[in-house]
């Protein structure tokens, strides 16, 4: 995965997603605390700033000179 393709926008909404659906194991009872696995997915790809799914589309959230790039997130 050389490419991003995931902005810091999306990427910031991705993992409160993410941490949203680990809290809600606490509150879950019996099968339904196996939902809060599906919080990985958008965990990593908030981590990776990768996302199958935008690339299978052609979409990208992030903006053009990093994609090209391929940079991850920097603080410059």
């Amino acid at each position: 995965m050389d490419k991003v393709n995931v902005g810091a926008l999306d990427m910031f909404v991705r993992f409160l997603l993410a941490m949203l659906l680990f809290t809600l194991a606490t509150f879950l009872q019996g099968d339904w605390r196996w939902l809060a696995l599906l919080g990985f997915a958008p965990l990593f790809s908030a981590v990776y700033r990768f996302c199958p799914l935008y690339a299978a589309l052609g979409w990208s959230t992030c903006d053009e000179t990093r994609r090209e790039k391929g940079l991850r997130a920097t603080h410059s």
